[in-house]
This record gives C-alpha cells, structure tokens and sequence, in this order.
C-alpha cells in the first residue's frame, strides 16, 4: 500500500468518522427531544392527576368533617336518650314497688274480708241450726 492510499484511507476514515460522529450526535438530540418531550408530557399528565386528587381529598375532608359533627349531634341524642331511659327505669321500679304494696294491701284486705266472712256463715250457721231445732222442737210439741 502507497502513501497516498494509506493518506486515502486516512482521509474516508476520518470523513466517515465524522459523519458517524455528526449522525450520534443527531441521534443523541433526538433521542434527548424525545425524552423532554415524554418527560414534559408526563410531568402535565401528573399535574392533571394530582390536581384531581387534591380536589377528591378536599371533598373526603369536608365530608368527613360534616360526619362527624353529626356523629357529635348523635351522641348528644344517644346521651339525652340514656338519660330519659334511666329515668323511666327509676319510674318503673318505683310503680312495680308501688304495685306489690297495693298488691299485698289488697290480699291482706280480702284475707281478713274473708276470715270475717267465714265468721260470719258460721255464725249463720249456728244460728239457724239454733233456729231449726227451735221449729223442729215447736212443731213437735201438740
């Protein structure tokens, strides 16, 4: 091989490595176009996404805000209900002890209604067998 082939050599080697170079380099812009683009595109995309997301977090805020201040409204209620039932618990002890003294007023009332009543037919009984015997021994005598 000659100088000047060598010198040739040289020469489409460093043309063609420098049109390699340039087409790298080119590629590489692309390629770094491209991923700014993509980056910039997903950037907007998150931008939208966590918007909405803060929107959706703001409305559970609320609601959750708005529960609870009718959770609170429900245990005053709960609470105020305790109380009337504890009361009513009170009014009904105090009627069933109420009750089984009048109940036991009123069997110690018929109990001794009864014991005079008894007395009394006995009595009655007496007396007419007192009074039968009487007509008995009238009726007999000629």
């Amino acid at each position: 091989m000659t100088q000047t082939e060598m010198e040739e050599i040289k020469r489409l080697f460093i043309e063609k490595s420098a049109e390699t170079q340039q087409h790298f380099d080119e590629k590489a812009a692309e390629t770094q176009q491209h991923f700014d683009d993509k980056a910039a595109e997903t950037q907007r995309h998150f931008d939208v996404v966590a918007e909405g997301l803060k929107s959706d977090i703001r409305l559970i805020a609320e609601g959750h805000g708005v529960l609870v201040e009718k959770m609170d409204r429900l245990d005053e209620k709960v609470d105020r209900l305790d109380e009337k039932v504890d009361r009513l618990d009170e009014k009904v002890e105090t009627f069933v002890l109420e009750t089984r003294a009048n109940f036991d007023e009123i069997r110690a009332g018929i109990k001794f209604s009864y014991t005079e009543l008894d007395q009394r037919i006995s009595h009655l009984e007496s007396s007419m067998t007192t009074i039968e015997a009487r007509v008995s021994h009238l009726e007999s005598q000629p």
